[in-house]
This record gives structure tokens, C-alpha cells and sequence, in this order.
């Protein structure tokens, strides 16, 4: 799976927090009715990985990934469930050895040029994060100035919403975006799947 292709293709992935697996598979629902065939699932909650498989059970011609990943053995067992990449907010070498060995595509986090230059040694893609507190685009295009001649691509995450997304996928080296917004947990928990729904019609609407 060329993982940098399908991200620079898809240009904004939605980041999803689930408290349950009927929220999952709505979101799921939504998001292919809507031609978005990715989803990252967070490791936030205690029944993340539930829904990972019940996702990637259900919908198995989404590209399911898990965030918030911190350890190898977490890898394992979104991948046991079927998710097919994985994303951390931050950079562990040992995470980026155990993707690499396992076979995953894997994204690690950087927030400075120290991070970004370890996680390129392996890694195609990288994800900054977090993107808005860090100084946004600015940052991005500062941080990012040195390693032109590398081939790589960015995945900004973190105060990025319908307001400025157009301009961080605009920003030096960023292929694709994560997103919250099209997602947005408050929706999912009150069942708001209409509001939900136009979340995610205005965000993809909005690449074409």
C-alpha cells in the first residue's frame, strides 16, 4: 500500500473519537456515503479497538487506521482488528522500528526540525502536531525550510478546522491534513448525525 499516495489523494482525514460502536459505524456509514474511504480511530477510550474491528468488519473498503498509538503492543492489536496504519502524536524510535518490521504504515509526530530529521530516517510521512499551538502554517513552512531536498510528505493535526484548512493543505510539503471538525466527538456522543453530516460534506466539498 503506497500509504503517502492515499493521503495525498484523500487531503484531509478525519480523526474520530468513539465512546461506542454504534458511533463508529455511523461515522463510518457517513463518511462513504460522502466518497471519504479513511478513517482514523484514536485510542482515547476504553472500546477503541472495538470499533476498529467492528469498522473495519463492517466497511472493509474503508482504510482504517489507529491514532494515539504509544506502544508496539497497541499497534498490534489495532492491526489483530484490522486497521491498516497507524499514528502517534509524537516520535519513538522503538514504534517506528516495530511499524517498519510489522509491516504497517506508520506516522510518527514531530514539533521540532530534531524530530522531523529522526522520523525521516524511516518514515515517508510525518505528523505535526500540534499544529496550531505550535504556530501553524508559519511554522510549518519555517520548520520545514532545511529539509526541501528530502522526499517526504507532512500530515498537520491539531487546531485545523473549516476555517484554515485550505490553508495549512497549501503549505510547504503538507499533503493531507487530520482533521477533528468533520468528526466531532460532541456530535457523534448526542447522536447529531445531521450536523455530523454537513460537517463532512462541507470539508470535502470543499477539496474540489
Amino acid at each position: 500500500m503506497d500509504f503517502k499516495k492515499i493521503l495525498a489523494e484523500v487531503r484531509v482525514v478525519p480523526v474520530c473519537v468513539f465512546e461506542d460502536t454504534k458511533g463508529a459505524l455511523k461515522t463510518a456509514e457517513l463518511l462513504l456515503k460522502h466518497d471519504v474511504n479513511i478513517i482514523e480511530v484514536t485510542l482515547r477510550t476504553a472500546v477503541a479497538f472495538d470499533c476498529i474491528g467492528a469498522v473495519c468488519r463492517e466497511y472493509p473498503e474503508l482504510i482504517t487506521g489507529a491514532g494515539s498509538v504509544f506502544t508496539p503492543d497497541a499497534i498490534d492489536r489495532a492491526a489483530g482488528e484490522g486497521a491498516v496504519f497507524a499514528v502517534s502524536p509524537c516520535y519513538d524510535e522503538k514504534l517506528v522500528e516495530h511499524s517498519y518490521k510489522k509491516g504497517i504504515p506508520y506516522v510518527p509526530g514531530a514539533a521540532t526540525p530534531s524530530e522531523l530529521f529522526a522520523a525521516l530516517k524511516i518514515c515517508s510521512v510525518v505528523k505535526i502536531f500540534p499544529a496550531g499551538s505550535l504556530g501553524g502554517v508559519e511554522y510549518i513552512n519555517s520548520m520545514v525550510a532545511p529539509f526541501k531536498m528530502f522526499d517526504f510528505g507532512l500530515m498537520p493535526t491539531g487546531g485545523i478546522d473549516n476555517r484554515n484548512f485550505r490553508d495549512y493543505l497549501a503549505a510547504d510539503k503538507v499533503i493531507s491534513c487530520g482533521m477533528t471538525y468533520p468528526v466531532n466527538e460532541k456530535l457523534i456522543k448526542q447522536d447529531k448525525y445531521d450536523e455530523l453530516e454537513s460537517r463532512i460534506i462541507e470539508i470535502y466539498k470543499g477539496l474540489s
